[in-house]
């Protein structure tokens, strides 16, 4: 027995002492993201989310349901009164309301997970229009893949929004699982926005792993068509065989990235070999913008090629992509450069997190100008109206609510409704508990 003891420390310190494999990097990043995903507001959103879900439900005998239904009923019909174009107020009253409702069942949400209800689309049409029948519950064979097409499109559609943005994309890219799509366009392209997301919460073994992926399957199917992809990003000049350049060099360029701010020496050097990939593609195609200015200074500076990478900076520092104190900092490596202090260059001013930057900014750029809701009409996407209403919704009641979730702002709500009479008063009691 004392000799397998001693096996399994030994067995275990051996494990601790040497490096950290790509899965077992991968499962931490996992763990991380659900951490990431933790905290009240997201907690709020996927209340909400839930309430509206649950109106489809056709088997109301389920635990679920009935453990949520008074509540679903409460948010539901609050929902009701916002038209979801963010120019009314909901009351104090109908506010703290729901944030007790919130309260009471925080931990349920905290523990469900959404999906076991159906369809988000099928509890906004339920929502709207009683008369049409929803798909039964857990009965549809496709709801696992729509409610994956569901978060995906979740997913774009809030990152951008100023009151919602990346902290509920991040949610909604949890939620979604690309493994349950056939391998394809809409599939690719999730994955991508995935390890865009990932990349920026500094999940980069999760943003790797997807991005692999994707180069993998661009390589084997170069002749695919890629509408969605074109229209994404904007490249309707681009035909083809263009457009499926300009992706694969965007993939290569965020795992380049991902792999950049990684721990491991072997990372490193991999992330130099995608990011030559990456203009490699670019170089193909003639493109010059931002990304490749940065890349191309970046890599001529790694690779000890100092003088190779100032006609790119001297370009990125015109950029009116960046703030004053950000060319600032550009022409301070410029200086740094024609020194010949190419070190100092990278490790003071152009460092890692600098040039991972410029590709969070080009893309949030990109990914701001794009209609989503128009883009989805043309695509086809079904109950596109009903799900921009509903995430309208949950915006004007997730702000509505934010503001009493702090003591102080609690007790300012206590003395607005004192100053606005004892029938409020009334109304209100038993809300502050």
């Amino acid at each position: 027995m004392k000799n397998l003891v001693l096996f399994c420390t030994i067995l275990f310190l051996a494990a601790c002492s040497g490096e950290k494999t790509d899965q077992l990097l991968l499962e931490l990043d996992k763990k991380k993201l659900a951490e990431n995903i933790n905290y009240d507001k997201i907690t709020f959103y996927k209340f909400a989310k839930i309430a509206v879900r649950s109106t489809a439900v056709q088997d109301t005998t389920q635990p679920e349901y009935q453990k949520f239904s008074k509540q679903a009923q409460s948010v539901v019909r609050t929902l009701n009164k916002v038209n979801g174009h963010g120019n009314e107020n909901i009351s104090v009253i109908d506010a703290l309301r729901m944030y007790k409702e919130y309260r009471s069942v925080k931990q349920f949400v905290k523990e469900t997970d959404e999906d076991v209800f159906p369809l988000l689309t099928a509890g906004l049409i339920a929502m709207n229009n009683r008369a049409r029948t929803p798909a039964p519950f857990f009965k549809d064979f496709n709801k696992a893949y729509y409610q994956n097409i569901e978060h995906a499109i979740l997913s774009m559609a809030v990152l951008t929004t100023r009151d919602l943005g990346q902290p509920f994309a991040l949610y909604e890219c949890s939620k979604t699982q690309p493994e349950l799509l056939d391998d394809c366009e809409i599939k690719t392209l999730l994955e991508f926005v995935r390890g865009f997301l990932f990349f920026g919460n500094n999940l980069f073994y999760l943003s790797e792993d997807g991005l692999s992926r994707n180069i993998k399957w661009l390589d084997k199917n170069e002749k695919i068509p890629l509408p969605y992809t074109k229209s994404f990003f904007g490249w309707s000049h681009l035909n083809d065989a263009q457009t499926h350049v300009a992706f694969h060099s965007m993939n290569y360029l965020f795992r380049g990235f991902d792999r950049m701010r990684m721990e491991r020496k072997i990372d490193e050097e991999r992330s130099l070999e995608d990011f030559e990939a990456f203009l490699n593609d670019m170089n193909k195609l003639g493109v010059q913008n931002e990304l490749v200015w940065g890349i191309t200074a970046y890599l001529n500076l790694k690779r000890e090629r100092p003088e190779k990478s100032l006609p790119a900076l001297e370009k990125l520092s015109k950029s009116p992509l960046f703030s004053n104190s950000e060319r600032e900092a550009i022409q301070q490596t410029i200086v740094y450069v024609k020194d010949r202090k190419s070190d100092k260059a990278l490790t003071n001013v152009y460092d890692k997190a600098f040039i991972g930057k410029i590709a969070t900014k080009y893309m949030i750029e990109v990914l701001s100008k794009i209609d989503w809701e128009k883009l989805m009409k043309q695509q086809g996407v079904p109950y596109t109206e009903e799900v921009f209403a509903g995430i309208d919704k949950f915006k004007t009641l997730s702000n509505a609510v934010s503001q009493y979730t702090q003591p102080s702002t609690l007790e300012n709500s206590k003395k607005e409704i004192g100053k606005k009479g004892s029938e409020l008063l009334e109304k209100a009691k038993g809300l502050w508990n």
